[in-house]
């Protein structure tokens, strides 16, 4: 079931991505920057690879332990790899590099930034409120 529910978030998320840039760059919007293309796309499949079996490991763990299902594993897993991949594919889909057009002030980047900021960051927090609700419970049942 985790499995399913990232892999949904996975496409749905490179896609936006994918979509959102090919928008920038279609409407030549004047925030319009070209991050130098770098071909590390090798790189970035194994540390995908190193995140999903990460969360595959914390679901077998926390099965085991008797916590639940650890949705925010996969959840944000799948937001950062989305992101992560999004990222190293673009210099093939684009000749000038990765397309970034959200600015604000001194920062520049796309929808694959905030996926793998939201990935990496929303993946612990909901982690530790899964594990903090599980303790919870646990306690409670103590009583």
């Amino acid at each position: 079931m985790g499995l399913r529910v990232g892999v949904s978030i996975f496409a749905a998320a490179f896609a936006a991505d994918l979509l959102t840039k090919e928008w920038a760059v279609a409407t030549h919007l004047h925030t319009l920057y070209f991050n130098p293309a770098r071909h590390d796309l090798p790189v970035r499949v194994a540390m995908c690879v190193v995140a999903v079996a990460f969360a595959y490991l914390l679901t077998r763990a926390a099965r085991w332990r008797g916590l639940g299902r650890p949705w925010g594993a996969w959840v944000g897993g799948a937001l950062l790899v989305s992101g992560v991949l999004a990222n190293g594919v673009s210099p093939l889909l684009w000749p000038g590099g990765v397309p970034d057009w959200i600015v604000e002030r001194d920062w520049v980047g796309n929808i694959a930034d905030f996926e793998i900021f939201f990935g990496i960051v929303g993946g612990f927090l909901a982690l530790g409120a899964g594990a903090v609700i599980a303790y919870g419970r646990e306690k409670l049942a103590d009583r």
